[in-house]
């Protein structure tokens, strides 16, 4: 894993700086696909089905938007519209409160059967994000969803959906989200009292793959955010309040949006 780190840190590294671009506007959606899209992504979210019908067009009309700005790539797996609504949707969940929500670097998804090899490696992995798109195992997916996997802070795709965040607002030219540059920047600085605290008391409400690397404890925490958020917040107050501001999102309230 460390060996696929250096590699994806030296790619994203050759992309230029960002400049900094307008955000869209949101689209409206006809009726006929704002019931399918909402009946699709109801099916899985209970983080949708928690919002408000207004909040609810707002995440349907970005996933739509989301959706149409995607190639998606399926391998093992037959095409299938409704996989790529629920993979945008996950998307659109970690980058709700934000204004540039696009993720616009990445034009490809890479939909995976189950677990894969990457390269030469012999390690498994069920989600990766590199310079040429997003890869995601869609059963690892599917698990990171499902009541099984509830409250164990486990979910692939907002893990790398995390991942694809940073990537797009701190290595790509455009399609930047202000907000989240400047918390994710007092976020990084204010982590160092986090961590000794983790080193002191040798445990830690996260996982041991968040203490891997910087980028890693931010993937894991923001999976952490959004699988259990109360747990989270009883555990790791002051993490969970630098992910509220930085996501602009409290996912423990209905409503879900700060501003």
């Amino acid at each position: 894993m460390q060996s696929l780190l250096r590699r994806l840190n030296k790619l994203f590294a050759r992309v230029p700086p960002r400049v900094s671009a307008t955000p869209a506007e949101e689209v409206e959606v006809d009726e006929a696909t704002f019931n399918h899209y909402s009946f699709v992504i109801g099916s899985v979210f209970s983080y949708f089905n928690d919002l408000s019908p207004e909040s609810k067009k707002k995440f349907v009309q970005r996933v739509y938007q989301f959706r149409s700005q995607k190639r998606f790539h399926y391998i093992g797996l037959e095409n299938n519209e409704d996989t790529a609504v629920l993979v945008s949707s996950s998307a659109i969940q970690v980058t709700f409160g934000l204004k540039n929500y696009h993720l616009s670097y990445f034009k490809d998804i890479y939909i995976l059967a189950d677990a894969y090899h990457m390269d030469n490696d012999d390690e498994l992995y069920i989600g990766h994000v590199a310079p040429d798109g997003i890869y995601l195992s869609w059963k690892h997916f599917l698990y990171g969803y499902s009541y099984k996997s509830k409250n164990d802070n486990i979910n692939v795709a907002v893990h790398e959906m995390a991942h694809a965040l940073l990537h797009n607002n701190f290595f790509a030219q455009y399609g930047a989200d202000l907000h989240f540059r400047l918390n994710y920047e007092k976020f990084s600085t204010s982590t160092g009292q986090i961590l000794a605290d983790v080193i002191t008391r040798r445990r830690s409400y996260l996982r041991s793959y968040a203490f891997s690397n910087m980028h890693e404890f931010w993937a894991v925490s923001v999976e952490a955010f959004f699988e259990n958020p109360s747990g989270l917040k009883q555990n790791m107050p002051d993490l969970y309040d630098a992910l509220c501001r930085v996501l602009n999102q409290d996912p423990g309230t209905k409503e879900k949006l700060l501003a």
